[in-house]
């Protein structure tokens, strides 16, 4: 934090030491919000032998923005107070999330950015965002830091830097900490079309709670070639793949492609992922072969509906593997700009266990190597705005008759 600090530091001098005036406005807006939930799940503790739970939750959330030519800061809070069925689950803090963007632009060609993510939630698999690894009810943590910045080298040639934070944890359990550093060369082809070169470091390192002691430590090193094109105006297709060596697999291959489109009528996003990462109470990196998909449908300017769906198969250093179906129907209908009602239905089902076996009086406990959860939503959130624009003195003055 404190090298983070001292980097935004020094980013602000240069940028108050500029002498060129902006002669454009800032906008500001403020967006509190206040969301009522009452939640269905059939499988409130994520077991083989499910037990149903109905809850209701209230989340009051704070989401604030600047933005000016050279500036933009976004930030969002929110915690869920939540009574449920089950009195061992009713609590005014049941998960709290946070997350922070700043964009800082010191020079006409050099961009400095920090982008920060917290998560506490009584429900892991909510945590787990690469893969959507289910687990039994534990208060879990996640924090990600993520620097970066990035200079325009010519009119087609730009290249950036960027190092990601990651450490996340089961209260009273394993700490595991992933460190990922980015370097990206990138050519513009043609108006569509452009290239990247890519390495990426990885750093894995765990600390076991109640066995202190040298944590268990793994690296990884990847050189990606990347090709992304403009199809048609709203359509993007994106491709990277590149070999990578590894201190517990040895030889591997990185892959990641993407297809977006946009449109009036229908929203699309297509995504591949073979690479790696951490997961909650899992020591060492987990290999991750995930698809995800996702569409959404506005039917008028008030009413929309969308999908979402995901498959992701994971293996752990030690041969466990765990295949994770993932689905959600979501529906939301904004009567006014100041409030929304939604709905939501999701499906999990989870083959496999990578978790080692727990153990009671010297026998194994039965491991949740097939589970399957539904959970149905319901939602009104009520989201009043307040915006403001700022002009820059002389335009101010100017605005209101004023010669100055």
């Amino acid at each position: 934090m404190r090298k983070t600090n001292l980097i935004m530091c020094a980013a602000l001098a240069v940028w108050l030491g500029d002498a060129r005036a902006v002669r454009a406005q800032a906008q500001m807006e403020f967006i509190p919000s206040l969301s009522l939930f009452t939640v269905y799940d059939d499988n409130i503790f994520a077991r083989i032998d499910g037990t149903a739970g109905q809850m209701l939750q209230l989340r009051p959330s704070f989401e604030g923005s600047y933005e000016s030519p050279t500036v933009r800061l976004l930030g969002l809070y929110s915690f869920d107070m939540q009574r449920s069925n089950f009195s061992a689950l009713n609590t005014l803090d049941a998960r709290r999330h946070a997350m922070a963007e700043t964009r800082l632009r010191v020079s006409p060609f050099t961009t400095l950015g920090l982008a920060m993510r917290y998560d506490r939630s009584e429900t892991p698999g909510e945590i787990n965002i690469e893969t959507g690894l289910l687990g039994q009810r534990h208060e879990a943590e996640r924090l990600d830091l993520t620097p970066t910045v990035s200079r325009r080298l010519s009119p087609r040639m730009s290249v950036s830097a960027a190092y990601n934070w990651t450490t996340e944890h089961l209260v009273d359990g394993e700490r595991g900490t992933l460190h990922v550093g980015r370097a990206t060369l990138a050519r513009v082809l043609s108006e569509v079309s452009s290239l990247t070169g890519s390495y990426i470091g990885r750093y894995f390192t765990d600390h076991e709670t109640f066995a202190p002691g040298d944590p268990l430590s793994h690296r990884s090193h990847a050189v990606l070639a990347g090709w992304e094109r403009r199809l048609a105006p709203g359509t993007r297709l994106a491709f990277s793949a590149g070999p990578k060596t590894t201190t517990y697999q040895g030889i591997d291959v990185e892959v990641s492609a993407a297809f977006a489109r946009a449109t009036n009528h229908l929203r699309t996003n297509v995504d591949y992922w073979h690479g790696e990462t951490i997961v909650l109470g899992i020591r060492g990196p987990v290999a991750v072969d995930s698809v995800t998909t996702a569409f959404g449908w506005p039917l008028t300017q008030r009413i929309e509906i969308g999908t979402h769906a995901g498959v992701s198969d994971v293996s752990t250093t030690e041969g466990r593997t765990s295949t994770i179906y993932r689905g959600t129907l979501a529906a939301s209908w904004a009567p006014s700009r100041l409030y929304t009602i939604a709905a939501t239905y999701g499906l999990d089902y989870q083959h496999g266990t990578i978790r080692h076996p727990i153990f009671l009086d010297g026998a194994p406990l039965l491991l949740d190597d097939r589970v399957l959860r539904h959970v149905f939503r319901v939602s009104v959130t009520v989201a009043p705005r307040y915006k403001r624009s700022m002009l820059p003195p002389e335009e101010a003055a100017r605005a209101k008759g004023v010669t100055r």
